[in-house]
Protein backbone atom coordinates (compact mmCIF):
# COMPACT_ATOMS: atom_id res chain seq x y z
CA UNK A 1 0.00 0.00 0.00
CA UNK A 2 1.02 3.86 -0.79
CA UNK A 3 -0.57 6.91 0.58
CA UNK A 4 0.70 10.65 0.36
CA UNK A 5 -0.82 13.22 3.10
CA UNK A 6 -0.92 16.64 2.40
CA UNK A 7 -0.50 18.52 5.52
CA UNK A 8 -1.49 22.47 6.73
CA UNK A 9 -0.78 23.28 10.03
CA UNK A 10 -1.07 26.97 11.49
CA UNK A 11 0.86 27.21 14.57
CA UNK A 12 -1.58 30.09 16.63
CA UNK A 13 1.46 30.11 19.68
CA UNK A 14 3.05 28.38 22.54
CA UNK A 15 1.65 27.26 25.97
CA UNK A 16 3.84 27.60 29.31
CA UNK A 17 3.65 24.71 32.25
CA UNK A 18 0.04 26.37 33.21
CA UNK A 19 -0.96 25.93 30.00
CA UNK A 20 -1.45 29.99 29.11
CA UNK A 21 0.34 31.99 26.94
CA UNK A 22 4.49 31.16 27.53
CA UNK A 23 6.65 33.50 28.96
CA UNK A 24 10.60 33.28 28.65
CA UNK A 25 12.84 31.66 31.69
CA UNK A 26 13.55 34.57 33.94
CA UNK A 27 17.39 36.14 33.04
CA UNK A 28 18.59 38.31 35.99
CA UNK A 29 21.31 40.80 35.22
CA UNK A 30 24.30 41.86 37.13
CA UNK A 31 22.36 44.34 39.47
CA UNK A 32 20.26 41.42 40.55
CA UNK A 33 17.30 42.20 38.54
CA UNK A 34 14.63 39.62 37.20
CA UNK A 35 13.41 40.01 33.58
CA UNK A 36 11.36 38.50 31.56
CA UNK A 37 9.30 38.83 28.19
CA UNK A 38 5.70 36.93 26.56
CA UNK A 39 6.30 34.92 23.85
CA UNK A 40 3.88 35.60 20.57
CA UNK A 41 4.89 32.96 18.56
CA UNK A 42 3.38 32.38 15.14
CA UNK A 43 4.13 29.03 12.00
CA UNK A 44 2.86 27.97 8.92
CA UNK A 45 3.91 25.15 7.46
CA UNK A 46 2.98 22.79 4.55
CA UNK A 47 4.14 18.75 4.94
CA UNK A 48 3.69 15.98 2.87
CA UNK A 49 3.94 12.95 4.24
CA UNK A 50 4.83 9.42 1.89
CA UNK A 51 4.17 6.30 2.96
CA UNK A 52 4.95 2.64 2.07
CA UNK A 53 3.64 -0.27 3.64
CA UNK A 54 3.28 -4.18 3.15
CA UNK A 55 1.19 -6.99 4.79
CA UNK A 56 1.94 -10.34 4.59
CA UNK A 57 -0.13 -12.92 2.61
CA UNK A 58 0.56 -15.85 5.32
CA UNK A 59 -0.55 -15.60 8.99
CA UNK A 60 1.67 -15.76 11.87
CA UNK A 61 -0.15 -16.70 15.12
CA UNK A 62 -3.62 -16.02 13.45
CA UNK A 63 -2.20 -12.80 11.99
CA UNK A 64 -0.84 -11.27 9.54
CA UNK A 65 2.76 -9.04 9.97
CA UNK A 66 2.60 -5.52 8.08
CA UNK A 67 5.58 -2.84 7.39
CA UNK A 68 6.11 0.20 7.17
CA UNK A 69 7.58 3.90 6.68
CA UNK A 70 6.56 7.30 6.24
CA UNK A 71 8.60 9.94 5.17
CA UNK A 72 7.79 13.68 5.48
CA UNK A 73 9.08 16.56 3.68
CA UNK A 74 8.09 20.07 4.52
CA UNK A 75 8.37 22.46 1.54
CA UNK A 76 7.36 25.52 3.48
CA UNK A 77 7.90 26.70 7.20
CA UNK A 78 7.71 29.84 7.93
CA UNK A 79 7.73 31.37 11.31
CA UNK A 80 7.06 34.84 13.12
CA UNK A 81 8.44 35.42 16.75
CA UNK A 82 7.69 38.68 18.95
CA UNK A 83 7.46 39.54 22.58
CA UNK A 84 4.66 42.12 23.38
CA UNK A 85 5.42 42.76 27.04
CA UNK A 86 8.45 42.84 28.86
CA UNK A 87 9.07 43.04 32.82
CA UNK A 88 11.52 43.38 34.84
CA UNK A 89 11.79 42.99 38.97
CA UNK A 90 14.47 44.48 41.16
CA UNK A 91 15.65 42.54 44.20
CA UNK A 92 13.08 44.87 46.43
CA UNK A 93 10.21 43.45 43.96
CA UNK A 94 9.74 47.04 42.39
CA UNK A 95 9.50 47.39 38.68
CA UNK A 96 12.15 48.76 36.79
CA UNK A 97 12.95 49.19 32.91
CA UNK A 98 14.58 46.25 31.09
CA UNK A 99 17.98 46.85 30.63
CA UNK A 100 19.31 47.59 27.59
CA UNK A 101 21.26 44.21 26.89
CA UNK A 102 17.92 42.40 27.04
CA UNK A 103 16.20 44.10 25.53
CA UNK A 104 18.51 43.59 22.60
CA UNK A 105 18.66 40.13 22.93
CA UNK A 106 14.84 39.31 22.59
CA UNK A 107 15.14 41.87 19.67
CA UNK A 108 17.64 39.51 17.86
CA UNK A 109 15.74 36.45 18.49
CA UNK A 110 12.65 38.19 17.39
CA UNK A 111 14.65 38.55 13.83
CA UNK A 112 16.27 35.24 13.47
CA UNK A 113 13.06 33.73 14.17
CA UNK A 114 11.26 35.60 11.44
CA UNK A 115 12.25 33.67 8.93
CA UNK A 116 11.23 30.05 6.74
CA UNK A 117 12.86 26.98 5.45
CA UNK A 118 12.38 23.75 3.79
CA UNK A 119 13.47 20.38 3.97
CA UNK A 120 13.29 16.30 5.40
CA UNK A 121 11.79 15.47 8.14
CA UNK A 122 12.29 12.92 10.59
CA UNK A 123 11.79 9.76 9.23
CA UNK A 124 9.28 6.96 11.12
CA UNK A 125 9.44 2.84 10.83
CA UNK A 126 6.58 0.64 11.76
CA UNK A 127 6.35 -2.82 12.22
CA UNK A 128 3.05 -4.46 13.01
CA UNK A 129 1.01 -7.61 14.01
CA UNK A 130 -2.81 -7.64 12.82
CA UNK A 131 -5.04 -10.14 14.03
CA UNK A 132 -8.81 -9.60 12.62
CA UNK A 133 -11.57 -11.93 13.87
CA UNK A 134 -15.48 -11.34 12.79
CA UNK A 135 -16.29 -7.91 13.83
CA UNK A 136 -12.74 -7.16 16.13
CA UNK A 137 -9.57 -6.06 14.85
CA UNK A 138 -6.57 -6.03 16.63
CA UNK A 139 -2.85 -4.42 16.37
CA UNK A 140 0.44 -3.85 18.10
CA UNK A 141 3.80 -3.31 17.29
CA UNK A 142 6.81 -0.65 16.97
CA UNK A 143 7.86 1.96 15.49
CA UNK A 144 11.48 3.79 15.63
CA UNK A 145 11.81 7.79 14.66
CA UNK A 146 15.21 8.37 13.07
CA UNK A 147 16.79 11.62 13.71
CA UNK A 148 16.69 12.12 9.42
CA UNK A 149 15.56 15.86 9.93
CA UNK A 150 17.60 19.07 9.88
CA UNK A 151 18.50 20.14 13.41
CA UNK A 152 20.80 22.93 15.16
CA UNK A 153 21.43 22.87 18.65
CA UNK A 154 21.15 26.70 18.42
CA UNK A 155 17.82 27.07 17.63
CA UNK A 156 16.94 31.01 18.38
CA UNK A 157 19.08 31.74 15.05
CA UNK A 158 22.35 32.65 17.29
CA UNK A 159 25.94 32.42 15.47
CA UNK A 160 24.48 32.05 12.23
CA UNK A 161 22.21 28.95 12.78
CA UNK A 162 18.72 28.54 11.26
CA UNK A 163 16.03 29.66 13.59
CA UNK A 164 13.63 26.99 12.32
CA UNK A 165 14.63 22.82 12.98
CA UNK A 166 12.55 20.43 11.12
CA UNK A 167 14.00 17.50 13.38
CA UNK A 168 13.34 17.39 16.56
CA UNK A 169 16.85 16.60 17.44
CA UNK A 170 19.38 14.02 17.07
CA UNK A 171 17.78 11.06 19.15
CA UNK A 172 15.96 8.09 18.18
CA UNK A 173 12.34 7.05 19.76
CA UNK A 174 10.97 4.01 20.23
CA UNK A 175 6.89 3.77 19.96
CA UNK A 176 5.62 0.67 21.57
CA UNK A 177 1.67 0.66 20.41
CA UNK A 178 -1.55 -1.61 20.45
CA UNK A 179 -4.54 -0.67 18.75
CA UNK A 180 -7.99 -2.09 18.88
CA UNK A 181 -11.36 -1.73 16.99
CA UNK A 182 -14.58 -2.63 17.08
CA UNK A 183 -17.95 -3.02 14.74
CA UNK A 184 -20.85 -2.28 17.29
CA UNK A 185 -23.10 -2.34 14.02
CA UNK A 186 -22.45 -2.97 10.00
CA UNK A 187 -22.42 1.30 10.15
CA UNK A 188 -20.85 1.96 13.23
CA UNK A 189 -17.13 1.02 14.52
CA UNK A 190 -15.03 2.01 17.65
CA UNK A 191 -11.47 2.28 18.19
CA UNK A 192 -8.70 3.25 20.48
CA UNK A 193 -4.76 3.46 20.55
CA UNK A 194 -2.42 3.27 23.02
CA UNK A 195 1.53 4.55 22.72
CA UNK A 196 4.55 5.00 25.09
CA UNK A 197 7.33 7.21 23.58
CA UNK A 198 11.09 6.10 24.83
CA UNK A 199 13.39 9.07 23.75
CA UNK A 200 17.42 9.13 23.98
CA UNK A 201 19.41 11.75 24.21
CA UNK A 202 20.05 14.24 21.90
CA UNK A 203 23.72 14.11 21.11
CA UNK A 204 23.80 17.55 19.96
CA UNK A 205 23.19 19.73 22.81
CA UNK A 206 22.55 16.53 25.45
CA UNK A 207 19.18 17.00 26.02
CA UNK A 208 16.94 14.42 26.81
CA UNK A 209 13.06 15.14 26.68
CA UNK A 210 10.98 12.65 29.25
CA UNK A 211 9.40 9.69 27.69
CA UNK A 212 5.30 9.85 27.15
CA UNK A 213 2.33 8.82 26.90
CA UNK A 214 -0.33 9.15 23.73
CA UNK A 215 -3.74 7.69 23.26
CA UNK A 216 -6.34 7.91 20.22
CA UNK A 217 -10.16 7.75 21.17
CA UNK A 218 -11.67 7.38 17.52
CA UNK A 219 -15.76 6.53 16.41
CA UNK A 220 -16.95 6.36 12.52
CA UNK A 221 -19.89 5.87 11.00
CA UNK A 222 -20.52 4.42 7.28
CA UNK A 223 -22.83 5.90 4.97
CA UNK A 224 -23.39 5.56 1.53
CA UNK A 225 -21.31 8.48 0.33
CA UNK A 226 -18.41 7.57 2.66
CA UNK A 227 -17.30 7.59 6.86
CA UNK A 228 -17.87 10.31 8.48
CA UNK A 229 -15.83 9.84 12.16
CA UNK A 230 -14.57 11.96 15.10
CA UNK A 231 -11.98 11.70 16.89
CA UNK A 232 -9.43 12.69 20.46
CA UNK A 233 -5.77 12.94 20.55
CA UNK A 234 -3.85 13.18 23.58
CA UNK A 235 0.13 13.29 24.54
CA UNK A 236 1.13 13.18 27.86
CA UNK A 237 4.93 13.81 28.92
CA UNK A 238 5.19 11.63 32.10
CA UNK A 239 9.29 11.79 32.91
CA UNK A 240 11.12 15.21 33.02
CA UNK A 241 13.40 16.75 30.30
CA UNK A 242 17.01 16.58 31.67
CA UNK A 243 20.32 17.47 30.48
CA UNK A 244 21.40 20.82 28.45
CA UNK A 245 24.42 22.15 28.19
CA UNK A 246 24.46 25.92 29.07
CA UNK A 247 23.01 28.44 26.57
CA UNK A 248 20.58 25.75 25.20
CA UNK A 249 16.62 25.56 25.69
CA UNK A 250 17.45 23.12 29.11
CA UNK A 251 18.20 26.51 30.87
CA UNK A 252 15.30 27.63 32.88
CA UNK A 253 12.47 25.04 31.61
CA UNK A 254 12.58 22.85 34.43
CA UNK A 255 10.60 19.88 34.27
CA UNK A 256 9.37 21.18 30.63
CA UNK A 257 6.90 18.19 31.12
CA UNK A 258 4.69 18.49 27.59
CA UNK A 259 1.08 17.82 27.60
CA UNK A 260 -1.68 18.30 24.46
CA UNK A 261 -5.05 17.10 23.93
CA UNK A 262 -6.54 17.76 20.49
CA UNK A 263 -9.82 16.99 18.45
CA UNK A 264 -11.16 16.42 14.93
CA UNK A 265 -13.10 15.55 12.38
CA UNK A 266 -12.42 13.38 9.34
CA UNK A 267 -14.05 11.87 6.54
CA UNK A 268 -13.19 9.13 4.27
CA UNK A 269 -14.38 7.22 0.49
CA UNK A 270 -13.05 5.77 -2.30
CA UNK A 271 -12.99 6.91 -5.58
CA UNK A 272 -12.45 3.53 -8.15
CA UNK A 273 -9.00 2.49 -6.56
CA UNK A 274 -7.98 5.44 -4.37
CA UNK A 275 -8.92 5.68 -1.20
CA UNK A 276 -9.40 9.78 0.09
CA UNK A 277 -9.18 11.11 3.55
CA UNK A 278 -10.41 14.67 4.87
CA UNK A 279 -9.23 15.34 8.65
CA UNK A 280 -9.00 18.38 10.23
CA UNK A 281 -7.48 18.46 13.83
CA UNK A 282 -7.55 21.28 16.33
CA UNK A 283 -6.23 21.61 20.27
CA UNK A 284 -8.24 21.45 23.13
CA UNK A 285 -5.50 22.58 25.90
CA UNK A 286 -1.61 22.19 25.82
CA UNK A 287 1.17 22.46 28.72
CA UNK A 288 4.28 23.10 27.78
CA UNK A 289 3.69 23.03 23.72
CA UNK A 290 2.62 24.50 20.39
CA UNK A 291 -0.76 25.36 20.14
CA UNK A 292 -2.18 24.40 16.77
CA UNK A 293 -4.84 22.95 13.94
CA UNK A 294 -4.18 21.09 11.69
CA UNK A 295 -5.89 20.01 7.76
CA UNK A 296 -4.69 17.02 6.13
CA UNK A 297 -5.91 15.65 2.33
CA UNK A 298 -4.56 11.87 2.59
CA UNK A 299 -4.58 9.90 -1.16
CA UNK A 300 -3.92 6.14 -0.35
CA UNK A 301 -4.06 3.26 -3.07
CA UNK A 302 -3.43 -0.81 -2.48
CA UNK A 303 -0.64 -2.48 -4.62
Amino acid sequence: MTSVAINSTHITGLNGDDGKQAWTPAVVNAKGVSQRALVDFQQNQTVAQMFLGFVSKDTFGGGRLAFGINLPYTFRSSRSLEFPIVTATATDGSSVSPGAAYLASLDAQAKANTTSTSGVGDTDLAALWIYTQDRLKFATGVSLVLPTGDFHSLSSGAAGTPAINIGAGRFFTVRPNATLGYQLTQSLTLGARLALGINSTNTVDHWRSGNFAAYDIAANYKTPIGVFGAQLVGVNQYEDDTGGMSGNQAGGYGANRFKTLNAGVFYATRIDKLGLTLAYTGNVKASNALVSNVLQLRLSRAL
